[in-house]
């Protein structure tokens, strides 16, 4: 039996891979783990959270896009946590600290997605627009059986974030997705409005897949002012 000398803990819950992410970021950032620090190989993971290792690598993976780890074939995964990434983690975990108010997420989102959809437009390729695709399309079936599709939501502008091909952007997206996803799920409560957010997301998709960063731009403002209009009365 594999010895848990970094405390972590067994798992339970469904998404498997949110919480290994979540435990292993906690470890770096209380200083459990410091940079150079390597980890349990995938295996040794897997027993100590008791499950198999698909989750582990999912969480490792989403742990390497945010620049904290990173794996050496025939070596090990490492703690790296560059300079630049903790300074977004330190932004990151500033904001979690306050009280948000709902009005400050929307000021945030304004302005920082309108042209993170622009950029994406510029720099999107033919596998960024795949998935986005394949994004939008689990969407409308989770909203079609009844579902919020909050999950699809987030994946999408996730998605929109890598295409932009800007890796602080990514992981300022990543990090302070818990607090976006506050007013997106805000939003997500009828059928109407789960239907309209994917409808601008289908047009939004267009405005990148076509190389048209104005109008990206502008669709995902909309879009925005749209959910935050709704939110205010709610």
């Amino acid at each position: 039996m594999m010895k848990n000398k970094l405390k972590l803990k067994p798992l339970n819950k469904k998404k498997l891979y949110e919480e290994i992410t979540v435990q292993i970021e906690n470890l770096i950032e209380n200083g459990e783990l410091k940079v150079g620090n390597r980890l349990p190989s995938e295996r040794e993971l897997a027993e100590i959270f008791n499950v198999s290792r698909n989750p582990v690598r999912e969480a490792i993976r989403v742990l390497e896009e945010k620049q904290l780890l990173q794996s050496k074939p025939g070596d090990g995964t490492y703690v790296i946590l560059k300079e630049k990434g903790a300074l977004v983690a330190g932004l990151a975990q500033t904001i979690q600290s306050e009280k948000i108010k709902l009005h400050e997420i929307f000021e945030f989102r304004r302005i920082i997605e309108p042209q993170m959809c622009a950029l994406a437009a510029e720099n999107a390729n033919e596998t960024d627009i795949k998935y986005l695709k394949e994004v939008l399309e689990a969407q409308k079936g989770k909203i079609e059986s009844g579902e919020n599709g909050a999950e699809e939501d987030q994946k999408f502008h996730i998605g929109l974030a890598k295409a932009c091909k800007n890796s602080i952007l990514l992981k300022a997206i990543y990090l302070l997705n818990d607090i976006l996803n506050k007013s997106r799920s805000e939003y997500l409560q009828s059928i109407e409005r789960r239907t309209i957010s994917l409808n601008a997301h289908q047009d939004i998709l267009t405005a990148v897949e076509k190389k048209r960063p104005k109008t990206a731009n502008r669709l995902m403002l909309e879009h925005l002012i749209d959910v935050e209009n709704v939110c205010a009365v709610t």
